[in-house]
């Protein structure tokens, strides 16, 4: 029992060396230091990065919407009001669906937080019911 609590003894002393740094010159171990320097060396443009939290990374990702889908004869009316939303027409596109009668799905890929507030003013679209995130 008594070379057990020795054991114990002389492992925590270790350690206590080895956290205070006492060690490294004798055996080069230490936890002051980085122990991976390499992968700092791989970062590039760390200083750019910024911690954003989840309201405020939300305002500034761009996201993909969809809405749909339309029937050849709703489509038109559809993109007409999207133009309505002063959104050019090149942020969205027709994508067809795949359903068994021709119909579509307008997407816009990379909707913004200011073209997201523009889409959610819009009146629910026919069948769709408005613009959803992409799947």
């Amino acid at each position: 029992m008594r070379a057990l609590v020795g054991l114990l003894l002389l492992a925590n002393l270790g350690f206590f060396a080895l956290t205070r740094g006492w060690l490294e010159p004798y055996v080069g171990l230490s936890t002051r230091y980085e122990r991976e320097p390499q992968r700092l060396q791989a970062q590039l443009n760390a200083a750019s990065v910024r911690v954003l939290y989840t309201k405020q990374a939300a305002s500034v990702a761009a996201v993909c919407l969809r809405s749909g889908p339309f029937t050849v004869e709703q489509i038109d009316a559809a993109e007409a009001w999207l133009a309505q939303a002063q959104l050019p027409a090149s942020a969205w596109s027709r994508m067809p669906a795949d359903t068994a009668a021709p119909s579509f799905w307008l997407r816009v890929e990379q909707a913004d937080a200011a073209q997201r507030a523009r889409l959610s003013s819009l009146p629910p679209m026919l069948p769709g019911g408005g613009f959803a995130p992409c799947p």
